[in-house]
């Protein structure tokens, strides 16, 4: 929850300063290029690779090593204000991101003996539907400025989708089935539940023309709900904590 707190009070910073800095509901004077007619409405696309931060029930599997994962992520923007600074935006993601640990396996009609000895390998790949309502403030108006730089938060809603699981033991592959995720605390049902996100960027504009705009941006994600693995011969209460961090490269169209 310190996290939680530090990305509210770094928003609400970010909000003062705009409410400080310039009038939200009239538009510049007669002869400012902010004048000229622009669209309200802009979508923005973004691909970003991710740095994962899991924890694991340490009693029950060794500490997670993360796999390559990404994001792509299409949203629709409206602008809110004559400033043209606020933005409001609604979107969808596809998010895959994953992890290597080692944990025990049981085999059917075995005693379930939690001895230490976790010898076998999982891999595990995550895939995720995520749904942001984003509200994104600049520090300057993005109609006559050629770089904007800018904060952002948002809630997203995540769905799982089926994941994918490998099991080794000694290299030998001894399962490799689409796996259930879930998790701990459903929100609507248990392969639902939010997170919210704290973003810096910085946007390339083209202030004569409606053309396309570039950005780069920095998003870190935090989840309010452990994932839940749980199969067969998997080790009970394997809980997995994720957060997230991305580097994203994007244009707004």
């Amino acid at each position: 929850m310190r996290i939680l707190k530090n990305i509210l009070f770094l928003f609400l910073t970010g909000l003062t300063l705009h409410a400080f800095s310039a009038d939200p509901f009239f538009p510049g004077r007669r002869g400012d290029l902010s004048n000229k007619r622009v669209r309200n409405f802009r979508t923005r696309i973004t691909i970003a690779p991710l740095i994962n931060f899991y924890k694991i029930n340490k009693n029950h599997a060794t500490t997670p090593s993360q796999k390559m994962s990404g994001l792509i992520s299409v949203k629709e923007e409206v602008r809110l204000n004559q400033s043209h600074n606020m933005f409001l935006s609604l979107g969808a993601e596809y998010m895959i991101h994953g992890m290597n640990f080692n944990s025990y396996y049981f085999r059917p009609d075995t005693i379930r003996l939690y001895n230490g000895e976790m010898n076998y390998a999982y891999s595990l790949y995550i895939h995720e539907l995520d749904f942001p309502l984003q509200l994104r403030i600049s520090f300057n108006r993005e109609n006559n400025a050629q770089y904007s730089p800018y904060m952002a938060m948002a809630y997203h809603l995540r769905v799982l989708l089926q994941g994918d699981l490998k099991v080794k033991q000694d290299g030998n592959v001894i399962e490799k089935k689409p796996e259930k995720i879930t998790f701990r605390n459903p929100l609507l049902n248990e392969k639902c539940n939010p997170f919210v996100s704290l973003t810096l960027g910085i946007q390339k504009n083209n202030p004569d023309k409606n053309k396309m705009g570039f950005f780069a941006e920095l998003s870190f994600r935090y989840g309010f709900s452990p994932y839940l693995l749980k199969d067969d011969f998997t080790a009970s209460s394997l809980y997995i904590t994720g957060h997230h961090l991305n580097l994203g490269l994007g244009i707004r169209l």
